[in-house]
């Protein structure tokens, strides 16, 4: 008998040129590589993260989820599973919050955040993929790393006046 939460769902099996399919199809092959199974919540975490350019925090999947496609823990276990297949990033903003982003297919990059009002702009430049190769042919296995960059957007500055945003001084230093 097939589990309740085995999809049935319509991109889960479909093959195809467009970039949605392609990635639907790279998760389902990662995912039973690992030997998991294909479930409803995973489809539906994957397409959530497609709708989607940049990080998105795991509070927002499952709110455009619904409680009724599954419940808070599994967002998180799901995101925690994705993560170790490498099929996506996590990321952070200012204030420690988690943001994840679907990486299938996708060229490594760095993100931006404003702290003012949280904005994530895409960074292209990738200076620490030689770093990570360095380290791996010294021998060193699953390298990983955390990179961001943090500061305040044009349109912030532009509508609180560059002059009233001080610069954030940790107190050790003041």
């Amino acid at each position: 008998m097939i589990a309740a939460t085995q999809s049935n769902h319509p991109l889960a099996a479909v093959s195809g040129d467009s970039p949605v399919v392609s990635a639907l199809n790279e998760a389902r092959t990662r995912i039973r590589q690992a030997r998991l199974r294909i479930t409803k919540p995973r489809i539906a975490i994957i397409e959530s993260l497609q709708r989607h350019e940049g990080p998105i925090s795991i509070g927002r999947i499952y709110q455009q989820m619904g409680a009724k496609n599954c419940n808070l823990v599994t967002v998180y276990r799901c995101l925690s599973a994705f993560e170790r297949l490498d099929m996506v990033r996590r990321s952070y903003q200012h204030n420690g919050t988690c943001l994840y982003e679907l990486t299938l297919g996708a060229q490594r990059h760095n993100h931006i955040v404003c702290k003012s009002c949280g904005a994530t702009e895409r960074v292209d430049y990738y200076p620490v993929g030689s770093v990570e190769r360095m380290l791996t042919d010294r021998g060193y296995a699953q390298v990983s790393h955390v990179v961001e960059f943090f500061g305040i957007c044009p349109k912030c500055q532009q509508t609180a006046g560059s002059s009233r945003v001080a610069p954030a001084i940790p107190p050790e230093r003041r």
